[in-house]
Parts: structure tokens; C-alpha cells; sequence
């Protein structure tokens, strides 16, 4: 379907925003979840427009009105791309006017092709913008995919190198350089994200705690912990063992008892990054390879300490339901869940429970640093290779993402997750702390490029309890290394 944005204009920039969505995805599941917008309504003091830096773009840049169309995903949520109007809730009315200022500021109308484009429709919806671009008609300026779809899109040599347009400044913190260095391949640059994708923020993973029950059971104060830098995977089960309550009598471990711990199959993938393991790294041609670490001893490691941790009563892994998951933890019956952060907005906002969170934690105290990736659902932008005028696709990529961090990030992060949905000054200091930790993947990000090894193999050995994962790396590391080289290959232009 086509939405056309008209150029409005305003009356002044408004510096509270952060783009929110009417509804939120399941990474795996590709279901929806209620909206969080309505939850983030309330008018509240922004700090001066001028401590967000400007972006470089020219002041007398004009498009004459030219239509900027851009080819996206449903699935989550339209409020990723725009709203159709303004209605007083925070996150809306912040996305309206950074499109209202972006199209008002170049000149242009800007003009969205939203097909689904989630998890279980991600290929279609490649197939379906590589046929228009192969055709060559120039329909679409901008493309805007779920991260697995984006970067198929850029190894399928459907996307121009952002490097050779004009207007981009990557330098500017809108474009977080974590993703530029994994994603950047001989120099060249297929798609970016940064502030101009709202889910950047939704699908952090952190490591959420009931803080009822750790003054129940005399626990430590997680905060206290990650201040300490003593917050890591061991301490974690520590503090999980000898919770087990058979809370229905029945004597099996199911979703009526109390646990420690309890997470979804899914969210595994954050204690193997977390511990500052990567599955690809840079050979010394300085081009992506197959990361030592995925083969370690190290990575062996953290595959035992969670096997063990879910055979013990005191950790719970639900295999099936999302919905299991999240209620377990919200009902007050775990003391820790790890998840994204949109479970604080989809499922936490109506509870009497208070909560607090924490990254996830370290592999040990000598690690120096707390890490964290994102679930899948977040967009990658990038310029079709007959994009009519790249050099004015990536003038709005570069705009789009200017505005929103000036305008729509500090709504949702700053306001949303940082006062609404922080129970307290140290739950907010964790939220800077764990959004700054992200880190990115070359080997997660194409990962259907690499029949989703990357995640997979460590995932599913966990779920399984198979702990012999020499077996399982050497069985799959010559295939995985080709397929590496396949897509650098294509990505360098060799």
C-alpha cells in the first residue's frame, strides 16, 4: 500500500522524540503486540534543541518537490516509516514532524511502499524489490528492510555504496560506527541504521529482574553488581540456585512454579555475544572471515554453564510460546528473564510488579566491558542501484536520520524508557548503560546469507543440552567459512 506524506508546515522543531510503533514484533514469531504509543502520551520539558548536533546537509539543498518513495516493511509497525497525523501522544507527533521537517527542509514528499517484510516474509519481500530493480524502472529511491532482509538485499548486488554518495556524514552520531565497521566491506557500504530505525532501541536485549523478589530472597543488588563489574554469567546462576518452588504441587518443572531463572529460546543468543564472543572477525587481508571464537574453548564454555543452568530446576527455557515466556516472568513467578526492551512497554507497563534492569551479564570479571545485540527486527536503509537520483536518496537517508535523532529518539528513549519505564535513577543509568553496549555482527547480520548458522548452531545446542561442540563447529566451519567468502566476495566486488 502507498501512504503520501504532504509537506507540513511547522512551527518549530520539537527535541522529545524517539520513533515508537502501534505495534511490535515477535523476532522469531513475526506476531504483533499491543501498542506502546499510548503509553508514551505524556507532555514533558525537552532539553534545548542545540545539544543534539546538527547534521552538514546545505541549507538551499532543494528537490523541487520531487516524490522520495521508499520501499519498507510492515509487520511491526507503520510508525517506523510515519503516522498519519498528529495526536497528542509523544512518539507519534515526534515522527510526524520529522517527517513533516525533512520533507519541508529538502523539498521533497516522501512516499512509502510498506509490504510485509517480518521474519516469516523476509524473502518474499526481497524477491520482491530485486524484480523492480532488475527491471530498472527506478521505483523506488530508498530501501528500507528488516535487518535479514536489508542485508540480503546489499549481497544480492541490489544496493549502491553509500560511500560514493554525496550528503551521508557517517561520522555523525545518528550512524553508529559498530555497524559501519561490521558491516563495511573493502571500503564499501551497503546500508546503514542508526537513529532513523526506532527498533534500534525496542530490540535491545537486556536482562530484566523482579525487585520484589530479590529483597525476598536476600539476594545482591544487581545494580550494585554491574557497578562493581561483577555482574557476569556465574553470578547470575548463583543467584538463580536454590530458588526452585513446585508452586503447583504437581512435582514436574513447568509454567506454574517459581525460578530463578527463565528466558525464551530466542533470547540465548545475547549470553554468547555477551560474553564478547563474535562469529566472524577481520583476516589480515582485512576482509570478514569466521571468527576464532565461534570454534573456542572459550564458546564451548558458555555453551556448558547454560546447559547445566536450564537442567537444574532453577532455570526455566521455554521452547514454544513467547507469550509462556513473558507471562512467567510478569506474573511474579522468576526473578530474572532476559528479553528486549519492548517487553517493559508490551507486557510490564500494566503490573503492580516492580522491576528493575541490567545488561546482560559478562563472561567474568576480566572482561572488561558489558555487551549486547538486538533482535532482528530493526531496518536497514540503503539505495537501490536505479534509484533515479542516489545522490537525493541518500540526502533524505542522511535527513531522516538527523531529525530523528533530534527529534524522535530523545521521546522514546530519554522520556520512554528512561523516565516512564524506569523505576528508579539507577534502572535509567542502566539503560544508557546497556544501549551504549550494543555491538554488532558481521556473521548475525547476513546471517541468511549463511543459512543462519551464525545463530543457530549456538542456539540450538543450548535448547538440545548437546554440549560437544567441537562436533558441532567442525561439522559446519569449512561450509560456513565458504559461504563468508561468497559474500564478501560480491560485497567487495571481486
Amino acid at each position: 500500500m502507498k501512504k503520501i506524506l504532504s509537506i507540513v508546515l511547522l512551527l518549530s522543531m520539537m527535541l522529545s522524540a524517539f520513533s515508537g510503533c502501534s505495534d511490535t514484533i515477535n523476532e522469531e514469531a513475526g506476531t504483533t503486540e499491543p501498542s506502546a504509543e499510548a503509553d508514551i502520551a505524556e507532555t514533558v520539558e525537552t532539553e534545548p534543541e542545540t545539544m543534539y548536533l546538527p547534521d552538514d546537509l546545505p541549507d538551499d539543498l532543494t528537490y523541487n518537490g520531487t516524490t522520495v518513495t521508499t520501499f519498507g516493511w510492515s509487520g511491526p509497525a507503520n510508525a517506523e516509516f510515519y503516522v498519519e497525523e498528529m495526536n497528542g501522544e509523544i512518539v507519534n507527533d515526534a515522527i510526524f514532524e520529522r517527517n513533516a521537517t525533512v520533507s519541508e527542509r529538502l523539498d521533497v514528499v516522501l512516499e512509502y511502499t510498506l509490504v510485509p517484510g517480518a521474519n516469516p516474509d523476509r524473502t518474499s519481500w526481497v524477491n520482491n524489490i530485486s524484480n523492480s530493480i532488475t527491471a530498472g524502472d527506478g521505483a523506488y529511491d530508498i530501501a528500507a528492510g528488516y535487518s535479514m532482509a536489508g542485508a540480503s538485499l546489499a549481497a544480492k548486488s541490489m544496493l549502491i555504496d553509500l560511500n560514493t554518495l554525496a550528503h551521508i556524514d557517517f561520522t555523525k552520531p545518528w550512524w553508529p560506527s559498530s555497524l559501519q565497521d561490521e558491516a563495511t566491506v573493502a571500503g564499501k557500504l551497503y546500508f546503514c541504521s542508526g537513529d532513523i530505525s526506532t527498533y534500534m532501541i525496542y530490540y535491545l536485549y537486556g536482562m530484566y529482574f523482579n525487585k520484589q523478589l530479590i529483597t525476598d530472597y536476600s539476594l545482591e543488588n544487581p545494580y550494585n553488581l554491574v557497578k562493581e563489574g561483577t555482574w557476569t554469567l556465574d553470578k547470575l546462576i548463583s543467584m538463580a540456585n536454590g530458588i526452585y518452588v513446585d508452586a503447583n504441587g504437581n512435582g514436574t518443572k513447568d509454567l506454574g512454579d517459581i525460578y530463578g531463572f527463565e528466558t525464551h529460546s530466542t533470547y540465548v543468543d545475547p549470553f554468547y555475544f555477551g560474553s564478547g564472543l563474535r562469529t566472524t572477525t577481520v583476516g589480515e587481508d582485512g576482509l570478514p572471515v569466521l571468527s576464532d571464537d565461534f570454534g573456542s574453548e572459550k564458546t564451548h564454555d558458555v555453551l556448558v554453564k547454560l546447559v547445566e543452568f536450564f537442567a537444574t530446576n532453577d532455570a526455566y527455557l521455554e521452547t514454544s510460546s513467547y507469550d509462556n515466556a513473558n507471562n512467567l516472568f510478569k506474573e511474579g513467578r522468576a526473578i530474572f528473564i532476559d528479553h528486549e526492551f519492548t517487553l517493559a512497554i508490551n507486557h510490564l507497563r500494566n503490573t503492580e510488579m516492580e522491576y528493575g534492569i541490567v545488561p546482560i551479564p559478562k563472561y567474568d570479571e576480566v572482561q572488561q566491558e558489558y555487551y549486547t545485540v538486538m533482535s532482528f527486527p530493526y531496518s536497514l536503509y540503503g539505495v537501490p542501484i536505479d534509484a533515479k537520483n542516489p545522490d537525493m536518496s541518500a540526502a533524505v537517508i542522511e535527513c531522516l536520520g538527523s531529525e530523528s535523532y533530534r527529534q524522535v529518539s530523545p521521546a522514546l528513549f530519554e522520556t520512554g524508557f528512561k523516565v516512564k519505564y524506569a523505576s528508579d535513577n539507577e534502572s535509567a543509568e542502566m539503560f544508557d548503560i546497556i544501549r551504549e553496549s550494543v555491538v554488532f555482527d558481521f556473521g548475525r547480520i547476513f546471517n541468511d546469507n549463511f543459512s543462519s548458522k551464525t545463530y543457530s548452531l549456538f542456539r540450538s545446542a543450548v535448547v538440545s543440552g548437546d554440549t560437544n561442540w567441537a562436533s558441532i563447529y567442525n561439522s559446519n566451519a569449512k561450509a560456513l567459512s565458504k559461504m563468508i567468502a561468497k559474500v564478501v566476495e560480491t560485497l567487495a566486488g571481486e
